[in-house]
């Protein structure tokens, strides 16, 4: 399905303004993963959104009523045309749009000098989750390049990515540590 499994996504939240429409997922997903690994808690501030970064934290005002959350990416999505995050039905319910479904928000990256100290260790939670998610489940990657088809897995670590490729005859074995400075 369109808009499914690869994202482009933002090295940070810092200048991150959108606006645009709200909705809330996960009746039935207690416990599920989420895009990040984290298991899904629809008692917590959290969200899911294409493009930024697991364990960035995001101002959230509904321009109908006025009400604001701070809530943090954790999750992938949303998947339904025209919305820009899905919230848990804890956002929802303080943003108070549980009942109708969606609203219309603005969100704005939150950067980490304004966290709480709770809110910190919940995004390098977070964000440890998300790498030891990903490590257990390697990414495929496929290429071709001329009359040689390249086989591999994309698996990353805490100091980088390491990309193991096979070649037709023969392994070639890369590590790269791009995501140090992430």
């Amino acid at each position: 399905m369109a808009g499914h499994g690869c994202y482009r996504v933002l090295a940070s939240a810092a200048g991150y303004r959108a606006s645009g429409v709200a909705s809330w997922y996960g009746s039935g997903d207690t416990g599920r993963p989420t895009a990040s690994g984290a298991p899904f808690d629809p008692g917590a501030m959290r969200i899911a959104h294409k493009t930024l970064p697991f364990g960035t934290w995001v101002r959230i005002r509904n321009v109908g009523n006025g009400r604001e959350a701070v809530a943090m990416v954790n999750d992938r999505g949303p998947f339904h045309g025209g919305r820009i995050i899905d919230a848990t039905p804890a956002v929802a319910e303080r943003l108070g749009f549980y009942g109708s479904g969606t609203a219309s928000v603005k969100v704005i990256g939150v950067l980490g000098n304004e966290l709480s100290v709770a809110q910190r260790a919940a995004a390098r939670a977070d964000e440890r989750s998300a790498v030891t998610y990903a490590r257990s489940h390697p990414h495929g990657i496929f290429g071709e390049a001329g009359h040689v088809a390249i086989r591999g897995v994309v698996d990353i670590t805490t100091t980088g990515v390491k990309v193991v490729v096979g070649v037709v005859r023969g392994v070639l074995d890369l590590g790269w540590d791009v995501l140090k400075a992430l």
